[in-house]
């Protein structure tokens, strides 16, 4: 329910404040000093509305944060206090000043001063309430198309665990029963028994390493020294482990265009599914990956995926070392010559890519600047927390 809340009274707070705005504006510049009086005199009633929307979006949003203080959440939560002194301390007193006045009919050099204040007052916060939509558009794209449906939660346990890469380790979990998922999608994980929590809170989101019709469910990570990651590490076999989901659209279509994988690090994750899944349904379209780590050593499932590519002849992995001087394939990161090199046009294919922020920020820049659509690029973030 907060992640239905949350966004509905965010808009409606952000529509009643405009709509305060530019009826004000409007009323000042293109009507009679009656309809100013109007305006004035029922700008204050709209408070009952914007008030409880307020309250409403600030609330859910501390909830959905699960203790989070970093990142997009961070920002969210400190923009709320700013917006709540804005609108308790100026809006409302200055609607009510006004209202006041207008009704008296003294529109003197006090009357515009606070109306100035009360415009500026109302466009900060109108801006405030956009940048924390336009987050909130961000932190939900991962799961967009579904995340107004109910949330299903699962209790499952830990099945058991095995490094992959140097410092990255796989998690096994016992498939809930009733739990299905398309190949690249993603769960939230909590975990009951961590005692402390740390700045990105006590949940986190991991795309399924593991295929569909595999009998356990996979994430995979990257062991960084939190405290989620810290107690995830510890988890002996049989511990309980809470899933949320499946959340996302970064899933194959059932087309024939060539697909291409621009992979960074851990983000392998939804493209190892997704590939398992297409090789074991049969591949009916060519398909490219292009993985980039530093050396060979921190290649999460290569092994795995260059045994993939040799049996596969419609599936190519093009695995590429930026910092590894014994490595025989190729080197440096991921650019457009050696795109081009490997999987013909550019233009052609539909691109996935996964990654740190900064490869996948990269790589949608190099795509667009080399012509491919918008709508031909899907792209996952992992930050590795």
């Amino acid at each position: 329910m907060p992640r239905i809340i949350h966004p509905v009274a965010g808009l409606i707070a952000l529509l009643t404040i405009a709509t305060f705005w530019l009826s004000t504006v409007i009323s000042e510049l293109f009507l009679s000093e009656a309809a100013v009086v109007a305006v004035k005199t029922t700008l204050p009633w709209g408070f009952l509305l914007l008030v409880p929307a307020l309250a409403a979006a600030g609330g859910s949003g501390f909830f959905l944060s699960h203790g989070q203080r970093t990142g997009l959440v961070g920002a969210k939560l400190k923009r709320m206090p700013f917006i709540a002194a804005n609108g308790l301390l100026i809006l409302i007193p200055a609607a009510l000043f006004l209202a006041s006045k207008a009704r008296a009919g003294e529109f003197d050099t006090v009357f515009y001063v606070v109306q100035a204040v009360e415009l500026i007052a109302g466009a900060t916060n109108i801006t405030l309430l956009g940048l924390g939509m336009r987050d909130g558009m961000k932190l939900t794209q991962w799961r967009r198309g579904n995340f107004l449906r109910p949330a299903a939660g699962y209790k499952t346990t830990l099945a058991g665990k095995e490094e992959v890469a140097r410092g990255t380790v796989a998690f096994r979990l016992k498939k809930p029963a009733g739990f299905t998922h398309a190949a690249g999608q993603a769960v939230y994980v909590t975990l009951p028994g961590q005692k402390e929590a740390d700045s990105k809170g006590r949940v986190r989101t991991f795309s399924l390493a593991s295929a569909p019709q595999e009998p356990e469910l996979v994430i995979a990570t990257r062991m960084t020294d939190t405290a989620f990651k810290r107690c995830l590490a510890d988890l002996p076999a049989g511990s309980p482990v809470g899933i949320e989901g499946p959340y996302g659209d970064l899933t194959l279509d059932g087309g024939t265009t060539p697909v291409v994988f621009l992979a960074g690090g851990i983000g392998i994750t939804p493209f190892r599914s997704m590939i398992l899944d297409a090789v074991g349904r049969g591949l009916s379209r060519d398909v490219t990956l292009f993985y980039s780590n530093r050396s060979a050593a921190d290649a999460a499932y290569l092994p795995e995926l260059e045994q993939l590519a040799s049996s596969n002849p419609r599936f190519k992995l093009v695995a590429t070392m930026t910092d590894a001087a014994d490595w025989q394939g190729e080197r440096g990161f991921i650019d457009r010559p050696m795109i081009e090199r490997h999987a013909g046009d550019i233009t052609a294919p539909v691109f996935y890519l996964a990654g740190p922020p900064a490869m996948v920020a990269a790589m949608e820049a190099l795509l667009l600047e080399a012509g491919v659509r918008s709508g031909n690029i899907r792209a996952e973030v992992f930050t590795g927390y």
